[in-house]
């Protein structure tokens, strides 16, 4: 079966409570203005501190005397049955276990800064932080049901020295006791819809035509919201490809091809499970405007094997800085300095199969190419 090669690239809707928003996705390029950063009472650390990266938060670590503490601060939330499960995703940089601990912590007082005012409600490791995949992220959750009806401020602090990173993104409160969310409806394209228009323009300046679809959906009026929308797509409704989720509902796919029968659905789900009914749509993509084949510039590196299981090479006729790798969401999954790299050699084992593109650095330039993990 033809693969299809897609990416995602999503614009997160903010639902509003009392005092916060959220989700909070960190897209834009810096800390936003209603969380603070601060380091630990015995003023040590002051070099490394958290920072946005643009499209999610990190910290370094630092080597020091003792021991150094980065604090990431939530606005003051207001705690209920409806969003009292913390959610985020997090990762490490390093397999190896460097001591960082990796802390959640409440404070119920007025203040958003005074240290002592925060209780350790959540204590990681390194290894459970890293999940088995450095550089990869993992969702984790932390039961706030203790604090409903309450205003808190929520801290992550990362305490090390000389340890590991802390990378995290998509903070969310979410109902813990939600039952599965109803089916979307009224999709765009709407169902055997033709002739839908491809936009060529290059949104990500990679020099190479984005050919993007819209998408959207309606969420079910009825019944628990969701909290995620699962995204599936392919060319045959029997074989459907997991793109992966996102928080809002609507996505430019790109990546399409002209004159092309596309399936797709999407699964609404929250804590208490996925939809159950969810509809498969089908559209046909436009012709071809052009009548011609796009050519591409020839690139200074190549990566292999292609598919790949195990590891993937980068083979390059220049030297580099950093390598990104983003799934089909247009999500950001590995970050590797060309320092902690062997023989330009990347693990990929705990990736999940599926097409992925790889963003090599160069001087500040970059250069975007596909691969495939079986």
């Amino acid at each position: 079966m033809k693969k299809i090669t897609l990416l995602l690239l999503f614009y997160l809707t903010m639902t509003t409570f009392s005092h916060a928003q959220f989700p909070e996705s960190f897209n834009g390029t810096t800390i936003p203005a209603t969380w603070a950063t601060f380091i630990g009472t015995n003023g040590e650390g002051t070099v490394k501190n958290w920072e946005n990266i643009g499209g999610y938060m990190w910290v370094s670590y630092e080597a020091v005397p003792t021991l150094s503490e980065d604090w990431l601060v939530t606005p003051s939330i207001a705690i209920t049955t409806n969003n009292s499960l913390l959610q985020f995703d997090q990762t490490d940089a390093f397999l190896p276990d460097y001591g960082s601990e990796y802390t959640i912590r409440v404070s119920t007082g007025s203040s958003q800064t005074t240290h002592a005012d925060f209780t350790i409600i959540d204590t990681q490791t390194e290894t459970s932080v890293t999940a088995g995949a450095e550089g990869t992220f993992s969702s984790y959750t932390v039961d706030l049901s203790a604090y409903e009806g309450t205003t808190i401020y929520i801290a992550f602090v990362l305490a090390q020295n000389d340890g590991d990173y802390w990378f995290i993104d998509n903070v969310n409160l979410v109902n813990q006791y939600a039952s599965a969310p109803n089916a979307v409806t009224t999709p765009t394209p709407s169902d055997a819809a033709i002739a839908i228009p491809i936009d060529p323009t290059d949104a990500d300046l990679d020099t190479e035509p984005d050919n993007a679809v819209s998408f959207s959906w309606t969420e079910a009026t009825t019944g628990d919201p969701a909290t995620i929308y699962n995204f599936y797509i392919g060319d045959s409704p029997s074989t459907l490809n997991y793109l992966g989720n996102i928080s809002n509902t609507s996505v430019n796919i790109t990546g399409m091809d002209y004159n092309t029968v596309y399936y797709w659905s999407v699964v609404a789900e929250n804590i208490g499970g996925e939809a159950i009914g969810s509809s498969v749509w089908s559209f046909t993509t436009e012709a071809d405007p052009s009548l011609s084949t796009a050519t591409f510039n020839a690139s200074t590196f190549s990566v292999f094997p292609n598919p790949a299981k195990n590891s993937i090479n980068i083979k390059s006729n220049t030297f580099f800085d950093t390598v990104e790798i983003f799934n089909q969401l247009g999500q950001r999954v590995m970050q590797v300095s060309t320092a902690d790299l062997v023989d330009n050699s990347i693990a990929i084992s705990n990736l999940n199969n599926g097409v992925y593109f790889m963003k090599i650095f160069v001087e500040g330039k970059q250069q975007t190419t596909k691969f495939i993990k079986e």
